[in-house]
């Protein structure tokens, strides 16, 4: 977990808000950002996951699964933080180690939780 956390806080600004919402699930809010953040957030998730591979540390390998929801001022959070959750269940399905971004048709299908 301290090896996840230290890796976010060098791929995030300050500015970020970096939390563990539970478990292994971490949450990063950028504050601040522009709707062409896209790239920007798929290359920091790629750069991150090269450097959880790394076991220099004597640590295990680890990956980070993301699943992002991008709002607008008039989102309510908690909608925002379901359709995240959706995202990321879609990266889980899908073989993880990855990145999705929330798209509105995906409300519709299921989650695939455990």
């Amino acid at each position: 977990m301290q090896k996840i956390a230290r890796t976010l806080s060098e791929y995030f600004r300050a500015d970020d808000y970096i939390c563990r919402i539970g478990g292994d699930e971490f949450m990063v809010l950028m504050v601040h950002i522009t709707k062409d953040v896209r790239h920007l957030i798929e290359s920091k998730v790629i750069h991150i996951n090269e450097d959880l591979a790394k076991t220099e540390d004597g640590l295990p390998p680890v990956s980070v699964s993301v699943g992002v929801a991008l709002c607008r001022e008039a989102d309510n959070p908690q909608e925002l933080f379901h359709d995240a959750d959706v995202a990321l269940y879609y990266v889980k399905d899908h073989g993880r180690h990855g990145c999705c971004f929330y798209e509105p048709e995906m409300r519709d299908k299921p989650e695939g939780r455990d």
